[in-house]
């Protein structure tokens, strides 16, 4: 009596489905450090829910890198 093809192909299924959000927390380049340990524990405990939590709270990083105010810009140049 053993497990058959299927219930094994259900359970690596499984095994990825509950991994993802932690490997797309873990891969993400908009929080680092700390911050990123403290998501990737939610994510660990909260799986999809802290995923989701996570991708809603985060903000982007400009993609602007240029300094802000304009006339630091034009002394560079």
């Amino acid at each position: 009596m053993g497990i058959s093809e299927l219930d094994l192909l259900l359970y690596i299924i499984g095994i990825c489905v509950f991994l993802m959000p932690i490997a797309l927390v873990a891969g993400n380049k908009r929080v680092s450090g700390q911050e990123k340990n403290a998501w990737l524990l939610a994510t660990i405990l909260l799986s999809w829910l802290g995923w989701l939590v996570f991708i809603s709270t985060i903000k982007p990083k400009q993609a602007n890198h240029h300094s802000k105010n304009p006339k630091q810009a034009r002394k560079k140049r």
